[in-house]
Parts: C-alpha cells; structure tokens; sequence
C-alpha cells in the first residue's frame, strides 16, 4: 500500500504526540516538526506509511538519546488487558462458533493503537461484540486453511493486543508461531511485552528483524523472511501489517478494526469494521 496526502495529518499527529513523551525545550520540538514536515515534500510516497512513520521515529530516538519512549504505555497496556483476559475468556467459552468469537476477540484489541486516529470505549465495544459482521467474507477459508496448516506464522502488531490474540491462540488447535519486533517501533509488540501476556508458553517466539511498524519485508531479518515465504498460514494483525503486506506475493490472512479512511478505502469496508480478509498474492 502506498502512502495517500490523506495519512500525512495523521502521521504529523502521531509524531506531535510522540514528542510530548520527550523532555526537550519547546524550540527543539518546534524544530523537529519543522523538519518532519519539510521531508513530506521530497518523501516516496509509493511506499507504505508504517514505513515511513518507523523512520521518523527511529530519527526521534536517535536524536534524543532515548531508548524507547512507549516503554510505559506498553506495559501498561498489557496490564489492563489482562485483567479483561477472565471476561474475553468467558465470551469465548459461551459462543456458538468459538473461533469466530476469539477472531473477533482479537480483532478488536486492534484499537489498543497509538496511531489510531480515532477513540473507542474498549468496554463498549466488547458489549457490542457481536452487533456487527464479521467482514471480508474470509472466515470459511481461515477455518478450512487451519484444518490442512501444519503451524500458523502469527504476525503480531501493537503490545496491549497481546492479550486479546492470546484468546485466539488457545482457541486454535495447531502450533502458533508468534513475530513481534526486534526493537522499539512506537507501541508494537517486543518479545517482553508477548512474555508479560503469557503467549511463552503458548507459542514460539520470534522476532521480525526490523524496528519498523507492520511487516516491512526489505527491512526484516532474512530468516524471517524465509520462515515468512515457508509458512503454511499467515495471519497478520493491523493496520500496520496491511499497509506493508497488502502487495505482499504470497496468500495470508488480515485481521483489523478497519480505523481510518484510508484503510476504509483500500480494502473496501466500512469505518470500524471488525475484519477478516483473505490476501491471495
């Protein structure tokens, strides 16, 4: 997916509120943004936005001497998940089709974003859980594909849906392999933030190479992007993972809420859409 004129306001956004996690006097900010929006002008705007906002926040860490400025947010974000893990159990446990409920599970953490440019009420959209289909006219195929998968690559996105994808994961009746980030890329899941949701004992862990947001291939590690090329089945989860993957060659499966115009757009389902879609390549 390339980048739209339409993602630039909310990666300007994104990058503001970034800054506000950074003590520097506000000239040096000013500064910062300054620049950032005088590269917009000379960016490639065929490549995916997740790539280009991993490279801007690479260039605030470097440049202020941080490590990893979504370190608290992220833990924090586990925390509170696991304390909705009891209840997101119980809905599983109660559904007719309990794969469905746990793909809709984590579908929904999705939204547990620090670049998601709208708000939600995590607790009123658990309520409305089932109100909605559950879109992209895929969920057939994922199950036939699971019964003929020898293993599922589970490509991880933000850290606070840790929790929610473990639902799904101890639904699933086949060994799960289970990528996050190598380093930090805003709020993405790092392996400790998998670990501190108990998907260690659950699943292998794996890192993808890179530090940028979703699953920009040409910066990942070369076995990753073999193990990536030899799956049997590919889940990925986000907005971040369709923006880098949706021209992936090869078939895999999107899991998202569906949280801006743009991925609205180009996947061509409603705002807020809870989505499963098949990605033939």
């Amino acid at each position: 997916m390339r980048t739209y004129q339409a993602c630039i306001p909310c990666i300007m956004k994104l990058f503001t509120t970034t800054l506000e996690k950074v003590s520097l006097p506000e000239d040096q900010k000013a500064d910062f943004l300054t620049r950032f929006e005088a590269y917009w002008k000379k960016a490639d705007m065929s490549l995916p936005p997740a790539r280009t906002v991993g490279m801007i926040y690479q260039q605030v860490l470097q440049e202020t001497g941080q490590q990893d400025l979504f370190k608290t947010q992220k833990t924090r974000g586990v925390q509170e998940a696991l304390l909705l893990y009891p209840r997101l159990k119980d809905i599983v446990a109660q559904a007719e089709d309990r794969l469905e409920a746990a793909l809709r599970i984590s579908a929904l953490g999705n939204i547990l974003d620090a670049g998601n440019p709208n708000s939600y009420d995590l607790e009123e959209e658990i309520d409305r859980l089932f109100a909605a289909p559950l879109r992209g006219a895929s969920l057939d195929l994922f199950k036939d594909r699971l019964n003929h998968a020898s293993s599922l690559l589970f490509l991880a996105d933000n850290a606070g849906e840790t929790v929610f994808d473990r639902v799904l994961i101890e639904t699933l009746e086949l060994p799960v392999l289970y990528a996050v980030k190598s380093a930090p890329a805003l709020d993405d899941a790092l392996l400790e933030d998998a670990r501190q949701a108990g998907l260690e004992r659950l699943t292998t862990l794996l890192e993808t190479g890179t530090s940028y947001p979703g699953t920009y291939l040409p910066s990942c590690s070369p076995e990753f992007r073999e193990i990536f090329l030899d799956a049997d089945l590919i889940l990925a989860k986000g907005q971040a993972n369709y923006e880098t993957l949706s021209n992936a060659k090869r078939d895999l499966f999107f899991l998202l809420k569906v949280k801006c115009e743009v991925i609205s757009g180009e996947i061509g389902l409603p705002l807020g859409s809870l989505t499963l879609k098949y990605h033939p390549g």
